[in-house]
């Protein structure tokens, strides 16, 4: 019997191995599983992104204004800021670096006793040197022309492991500093998880399953590795109609690092978590558990002030505030990044903090 299991185990892996005829294109399906009962030690690391955070935009390195700003984080249930900002901005050039914005909107989140989750944007926003550099794959955004470079190629990884190298060793040590996004190659709008290409397309390219996520993989260990005590942050969305590349990822990172990994869904709606019908439910569970085991992030997908219908038609913004709010902190998220517009919507803040401000915070 020994024998025998041996052998189809040896043949399944096999099979595996050789692509199992079409299996190039194709993306697995991963059985959802239950929280790790006994993960790595924590070990010293910051406390987790918590509370209610400003999502105010992509930050220009040419804007004199910081986004973390007294009206804004001054206010009593504001607790920190996304700071998003380009990797071509920062990296002008090899070895050449500019921090500046970031340093500014770390130093004003200090001052005011709030803190920055930061999220560097890659894919179409990595440098023209770069992409003169690697092998590149053409894509479109919103109907126009985008590209990157291939996830897996060298001359890529050698940059973005430079890049992550020095963010990190300016800024891990840093108090104001919540969380770091994970960003990579193959992500359409650059710090999403999501890719909008045409998966035959991609093969042709090089795409496997395995080789992306072997190469998404290998970018995670660069953030575990040059931020050290900062918590991890992986954005999750289904890739090719699967939720395998986020399970995979998030497995890997949690058995890396225990506590300091967790999960932010920038789709962030009560609909999307509970219909089947809807895109990124097969990637919820993933989510669910990163909020067992450590933390987990809700952008919503829209603003409940000026969009309330991309919750439920016909809703209005202080039920659609209600409902979201009471499903994702049952479900166990702490940090919540919100629009500008609901940040100072004061109906809403009224609710938050009547109702929902003392279980976030605690």
């Amino acid at each position: 019997m020994f024998r025998l299991s041996g052998l189809l185990t040896f043949l399944l892996l096999l099979i595996t191995a050789c692509g199992g005829g079409n299996s190039t294109t194709s993306s697995p399906t991963p059985t959802p599983l239950p929280p790790v009962t006994n993960p790595p030690p924590a070990g010293e690391f910051k406390d987790h992104p918590q509370g209610i955070f400003n999502s105010a935009g992509t930050i220009n390195i040419n804007n004199p204004g910081a986004f973390v700003s007294e009206h804004i984080n001054g206010l009593p249930h504001v607790s920190g800021t996304l700071v998003r900002l380009s990797w071509s901005e920062i990296n002008p050039a090899p070895a050449e670096y500019d921090f500046s914005v970031i340093e500014r909107e770390l130093q004003e989140a200090e001052a005011l006793g709030d803190r920055v989750n930061l999220a560097v944007i890659d894919s179409k926003e990595m440098p023209q040197w770069v992409l003169d550099e690697c092998t590149t794959f053409d894509y479109s955004f919103r109907g126009n022309p985008a590209v990157t470079c291939l996830p897996w190629d060298s001359a890529y990884l050698d940059y973005k492991e430079a890049l992550v190298s020095q963010l990190g060793a300016q800024f891990d040590s840093h108090a104001s500093l919540a969380g770091i996004y994970v960003t990579y190659a193959a992500m359409t709008n650059g710090v999403e998880m999501h890719w909008r290409v045409d998966e035959q397309r991609f093969a042709e390219a090089g795409y496997t399953f395995s080789r992306l996520s072997d190469a998404f993989n290998g970018v995670i260990d660069m953030y575990m590795t040059y931020f050290p005590t900062t918590p991890i942050i992986i954005e999750a969305h289904t890739v090719f109609d699967s939720a395998a590349l986020a399970q995979t990822a998030y497995d890997y990172c949690f058995d890396t690092i225990g506590e300091r990994c967790g999960v932010a869904i920038w789709w962030c709606a009560s609909r999307m978590a509970t219909n089947p019908r809807e895109s990124e439910y097969p990637v919820f569970s993933v989510a669910q558990q990163a909020a067992n085991n450590a933390f987990a992030i809700c952008q919503t997908i829209a603003s409940f002030t000026d969009e309330p219908e991309r919750f439920e038609p016909g809703i209005s913004t202080e039920q659609a505030f209600r409902n979201e709010m009471a499903f994702f902190v049952d479900a166990g998220f702490k940090n919540f990044e919100f629009w500008t517009s609901d940040i100072q919507n004061g109906t809403l803040t009224d609710i938050l903090n009547a109702e929902y401000l003392a279980d976030i915070e605690n």
